[in-house]
């Protein structure tokens, strides 16, 4: 997994961790949530596939992966033990 992200992808990361759901709309993705909308690029997606931060998964939902999620706990707390152990 290569963890350093472009600031784009970081944002990618940021809207699915608050909460938003990523659609897909004939070609385009967006990030959603209630009346908020906001355009992903294919490409970006990709890459953070391709970075171990997301899955694509079979029914073409993405998600964060486990391994991604672990390594954000570690870099927000990383002179905590407690949140370097799944609850």
């Amino acid at each position: 997994m290569k963890l350093k992200l472009t600031p784009t992808q970081n944002l990618c990361v940021g809207f699915l961790e608050s909460g938003y759901k990523l659609i897909q709309s004939d070609e385009q993705f967006f990030f959603v949530k209630g009346d908020r909308k906001q355009k992903v690029l294919p490409k970006t997606l990709e890459a953070l596939v391709n970075r171990g931060a997301l899955s694509h998964k079979q029914d073409g939902s993405y998600c964060l992966t486990d391994e991604f999620i672990e390594h954000r706990k570690r870099m927000k707390y990383p002179n905590d033990p407690d949140h370097h152990t799944k609850h």
